[in-house]
């Protein structure tokens, strides 16, 4: 009985010790900061196209005019 109460100990606390060395390093912090990156990219696309969206249509509307129309562009 004692034995397997050992056994049960040294496993938890060599889990404890795994665990607290995962939390050490900085790996998981990086990973954080690529994601907060990652959505501060996407946030700042997602702005660009809605300021410059309307630009881009009448661009792509008088190009489509032009082709439509060769003669009178």
């Amino acid at each position: 009985m004692t034995e397997l109460f050992f056994n049960a100990f040294f496993a938890v606390r060599g889990f404890h010790s795994n665990l607290l060395e995962r939390a050490r390093t900085e790996r998981g912090a990086s990973m954080v900061e690529y994601a907060l990156l990652v959505g501060l990219i996407a946030v700042v696309a997602v702005v660009a196209v809605a300021a410059l969206g309307g630009g881009i249509s009448n661009l792509f509307s008088s190009a489509n005019s032009c082709v439509g129309n060769a003669a009178n562009c």
